[in-house]
């Protein structure tokens, strides 16, 4: 069968020996209404019937058939009415996520060859829905696939398909491209209760002119859409240029600034004038942080851009930690905070050293910030393969519905009246940890503090 490779049904109606149609429905209901009649139809004129549905959708069409008076369980016994599960019908042909075109026509082949046979040679009048599981499992390329294949079988078979889907399935753009290809693989197409529902002609002219302008009220809207993600596009990349080009030159006027206070610094030392020496400790501290903004601003660029590299070296994290906890000394006096630090031996991996850094320093800072006049504990732990860094404060904590927004970029968990910074912290931790093929997570409570735990593949060189 030389469509059995391909993805996508043919827009024309489909060739071949048989009837295919398909069903649109919105409730159940309405789909055990058609499928009953559609079958009911058929044994009025001595055709037998193969249903391949879900247990739930196939007691839905017994009890119509029963309440039009059909016999559904003599039918059963003398073979002209054969219910299949779909699910495990559909285990038995497929091969790695597609139909398998000898398979299909075996395991289906025969159970309408035998349906034909005990009929006499009258024609089967087939339901399907296994082509909607497909679709619904996120496999629309099966799914079509299954729908070819039913019209290839039909070439060599004579039978009458009525394939079903849920409307609801159909959500997207890229559904809209499927419906299409769904419509165009089947001979005759039946829109939902919504429309089949409606008694008069002229009012289905009415409902089609409804949904005629429902189609170009949404395509006007799609247009809009693709215009405005086209200006948010130049949008990010003019925010994204004035970052890098502020960045890069606040970094030169910073590097003087911060010079110069070293200077007068020691020239204050040096003379004994301990006020002009806490002034100018301040103003180092703000030029620091100044510093800092403008390194993460330049981040966001990079990491935005793909040019975040990794320059790995064997490293111990344990050592790095030490390093990092030393650092921020007078950011812990400040805090109020009691630091504990507990490291029982060197833990060694391939990481970028000054990425880790980073990654160190932001999560105590944001311990620091938050959990200030709490303790403050911070931890390495090591396993054969694995690295694990967990620091944990005892401050005001993460609402449960933030914390997976607070590492996305300018996110926070609390209004910048009360906590400065941009919302950069954690994100350029996460996107450290996660080019290191590692993890990093939240556990907290309101008012109960929260513990941020990174885990890192240890990749010894």
């Amino acid at each position: 069968m030389s469509s059995a490779h391909g993805c996508t049904a043919q827009r024309q109606h489909p060739s071949g020996g048989s009837d295919h149609r398909v069903q649109f429905y919105e409730d159940p209901s309405f789909l055990f209404d058609v499928v009953a009649k559609f079958l009911d139809a058929g044994f009025k004129e001595g055709e037998p019937a193969v249903v391949i549905a879900s247990e739930a959708h196939a007691e839905g069409f017994t009890a119509r058939l029963k309440a039009l008076g059909f016999e559904v369980e003599r039918a059963l016994e003398d073979g002209r009415l054969v219910l299949l599960d779909a699910r495990a019908t559909l285990a038995r042909f497929m091969v790695d996520g597609l139909p398998d075109w000898s398979r299909f026509q075996q395991v289906i082949g025969e159970v309408l060859d035998r349906s034909h046979r005990a009929a006499g040679g009258r024609r089967v009048r087939a339901f399907g829905e296994m082509v909607d599981l497909l679709l619904k499992a996120q496999n629309p390329k099966a799914a079509l696939l299954l729908e070819e294949q039913w019209n290839e079988l039909g070439k060599s078979h004579p039978f009458g398909l009525l394939c079903a889907y849920a409307l609801g399935g159909f959500q997207t753009q890229e559904d809209a491209r499927v419906f299409q290809d769904v419509c165009g693989a089947h001979a005759h197409v039946s829109p939902t209760e919504a429309y089949s529902g409606v008694p008069a002609d002229e009012l289905r002219l009415r409902e089609v002119a409804v949904l005629q302008q429902r189609s170009k009220m949404l395509e006007a809207e799609i247009e809009y859409r693709k215009r405005i993600e086209k200006e948010l596009l130049v949008a990010v990349r003019l925010r994204d240029d004035f970052l890098s080009i502020a960045g890069h030159e606040l970094r030169t006027p910073l590097m003087a600034l911060q010079l110069q206070l070293h200077s007068l610094t020691r020239l204050a030392r040096e003379v004994g004038d301990a006020r002009v020496q806490e002034r100018l400790d301040r103003a180092r501290r703000q030029v620091e942080r100044l510093g800092t903004l403008t390194e993460d601003l330049l981040d966001v660029v990079r990491i935005s851009e793909g040019r975040l590299v990794l320059q790995a070296e064997e490293c111990d994290l344990a050592a790095l930690v030490l390093e990092g906890v030393d650092r921020a000394s007078e950011e812990v006096t400040r805090s109020g905070c009691q630091l504990r630090v507990l490291v029982d031996q060197p833990t060694w991996g391939r990481w970028d050293r000054s990425r880790l850094e980073q990654v160190v320093t932001n999560l105590l800072s944001n311990a620091l910030k938050y959990g200030a006049g709490k303790p403050v504990e911070v931890m390495v732990k090591a396993s054969r393969d694995r690295a694990r860094l967990v620091i944990k404060d005892h401050g005001i904590g993460v609402p449960l519905d933030a914390q997976a927004r607070i590492f996305d970029r300018f996110e926070r968990a609390v209004s910048t009246n009360n906590y400065g910074g941009l919302g950069l912290g954690l994100w350029i931790a996460r996107q450290g940890v996660e080019a290191h093929g590692g993890i990093i997570r939240v556990e907290s409570e309101p008012g109960s503090g929260a513990t941020f735990t990174v885990e890192l593949p240890c990749n010894p060189g």
